[in-house]
């Protein structure tokens, strides 16, 4: 719906004699661009419900709020994977930034039904901005959703002009918009400006050692230094609007 808009509310507006909105950017919580596998397992539960499928359906009802079935839907049918991803793809000037999330919702009951990392509703893959629909487990090739740097199951390619900017563990898809604290936020893309918009997250690099690793080098992480002590869209604000 958000590529729909940006897409088109220029002609839009003109053709009513009105002057196009200028967007700076697209700040995109937990976004499900490219759709999310409980969509596609709602649909198809909702055309097969046989009683042996109901761990399925306790998940998707999770999801969705409601039995699966054809007309009930709603939505749901635009959130299945392929579909989601073949909406409004024309190339748009207007960045999108992405704050993506990987802690769990609804008791972890929806995670094994998703492919690669996830916030418990939306795929990294979707999440992020990447191409494929392929599961992934970070933002990054070289950093993890938890700040750690080294080689990671990335994103072979983003959609054009959609930027990562924040990743974080502990964050559930409802408290990406919520008031959970607790959670580190990891920055991807930072110290850059996109479209007139300044997106300079504090950051700062540390080594930390395993319990388990009694010598040797540190791993190597990453964090925005305080984010714990804040919600992740309250830390976005903040740091956007100075």
């Amino acid at each position: 719906m958000t590529r729909y808009l940006l897409e088109n509310q220029a002609r839009w507006l003109q053709n009513e004699g009105l002057p196009p909105l200028k967007i700076l950017a697209s700040i995109d919580y937990s976004g499900a661009g490219g759709g999310t596998e409980l969509a596609n397992l709602a649909v198809n539960l909702a055309y097969n419900p046989t009683w042996y499928n109901w761990p399925l359906r306790a998940a998707v009802q999770a999801f969705t709020g409601i039995e699966p079935e054809p007309g009930k839907l709603g939505v749901v049918n635009d959130l299945q994977t392929n579909t989601a991803r073949n909406l409004a793809l024309s190339p748009n000037s207007i960045p999108r930034l992405r704050f993506v999330a990987g802690g769990s919702s609804y008791g972890g009951i929806t995670k094994p039904f998703i492919a690669g990392t996830d916030d418990g509703v939306v795929p990294t893959h979707s999440a992020c901005g990447a191409t494929s629909a392929q599961g992934i487990d970070s933002c990054s090739g070289n950093l993890s959703l938890a700040g750690k740097v080294g080689n990671q199951n990335g994103p072979a390619g983003l959609f054009y002009n959609h930027y990562p900017v924040l990743m974080n563990e502990g964050v559930s898809h409802s408290g990406v918009l919520g008031s959970e604290t607790g959670n580190i936020s990891v920055p991807v893309v930072n110290n850059t400006t996109l479209n007139g918009l300044q997106v300079d997250f504090a950051s700062r690099t540390y080594g930390k050692r395993p319990w388990w690793k009694l010598w040797g080098s540190k791993d190597q992480y990453i964090e925005v230094p305080g984010s714990d002590q804040t919600d992740m869209s309250a830390l976005v604000y903040t740091t956007l609007n100075n």
